[in-house]
């Protein structure tokens, strides 16, 4: 009987850039079907990778922990002996466990996407890169529980355009004006649901979009797990988006996606494809300059071109 391979895999901290690492995950899993993989993440995005099929183990490590838990998390990593170590975030952690291969400090990047610059580590290591199905990035169960808990806010779809009008960062976030002027053309043209999604924080933006018709635009911001906010975007006839966790997933689950750009690179952080739009106004203008206009005729591209997918 072959040996059962034991992997660790150490992705980051940020929910948006741990989503841009799972097809690493995947592909190991793909690669060693029966094999044991223990991965580190970051606290932010624990509640994603939790439940995963594909994870056998799953360890959290924060950068901001105190020495004394740092410590906790070697002397357990080091109870195993693994055949590879990949390590995403490129730290010390890898020469501190014990391990046959691990990736290379020095690493020849070239691809320019965030999401290949990953899977480029493993093939630094002559690990096979194998792109077969995706993330479970939810189960069944949290399906059903997305949708119980649409049914007690009145909705008994689960199709429909999500929204996440927030984003990390104030540079990144096109005003909420912009959206809720693209949301009434859409209203106007369809008779799509609207969910708004983003955390507790991000609830005022939700409810100032839900105000422009209550009955259709449902504020769901703190309300949904990451993994409930996963099967939602699978199901989405459109995701409208600034450059955050919500259109990394949107890219991963592959529903038509719309993402409004500012500063940040497109290039690294975008997708190409007959599904996806990126929409940005060229330097030296901000996000705060881009029209709602142009937004909402790529919205409206995409609608046209992608039929309503049939489910609950």
């Amino acid at each position: 009987m072959a040996e059962r391979k034991s992997i660790l895999v150490i992705t980051l901290s940020n929910i948006g850039d741990v989503i841009l690492t799972t097809p690493v995950i995947r592909s190991l899993r793909s690669t060693f079907p029966d094999g044991r993989l223990t991965v580190v993440v970051g606290p932010k995005a624990a509640d994603l990778l939790k439940g995963s099929r594909q994870i056998d183990r799953l360890l959290i490590y924060g950068k901001h922990a105190l020495f004394s838990e740092k410590l906790a998390l070697v002397r357990s990593l080091r109870e195993e002996f693994y055949n590879y170590v990949v390590d995403l975030r490129n730290t010390a952690l890898p020469f501190l466990v014990r391990a046959e291969r691990r990736s290379p400090l020095f690493r020849p990047h070239r691809a320019q996407s965030a999401r290949e610059y990953h899977l480029e580590v493993l093939q630094m290591m002559k690990l096979e890169c194998r792109s077969t199905g995706r993330f479970d990035f939810f189960s069944q169960q949290e399906e059903q529980s997305l949708f119980e808990k649409l049914k007690r806010k009145g909705m008994n779809a689960m199709e429909g355009v999500v929204v996440a009008p927030g984003a990390g960062s104030e540079a990144k976030r096109w005003p909420i004006q912009g959206f809720a002027e693209v949301v009434r053309k859409i209203l106007e043209v369809t008779p799509l649901t609207f969910f708004v999604v983003g955390d507790q924080s991000e609830f005022p933006l939700g409810e100032s979009l839900s105000r422009i018709h209550p009955a259709r635009v449902l504020n769901l911001a703190g309300e949904l797990t990451l993994r409930e906010l996963a099967a939602l975007v699978s199901r989405a006839r459109l995701v409208l988006t600034n450059d955050s966790a919500c259109m990394h997933l949107g890219y991963e689950l592959e529903p038509p996606v719309v993402a409004v750009f500012g500063p940040s690179d497109y290039v690294r952080y975008g997708r190409q494809g007959p599904l996806w739009r990126i929409v940005r106004e060229s330097p030296p203008s901000t996000i705060q300059d881009l029209s709602p206009e142009k937004v909402f005729h790529t919205c409206e591209s995409l609608l046209n071109g992608s039929p309503i997918r049939q489910g609950n």
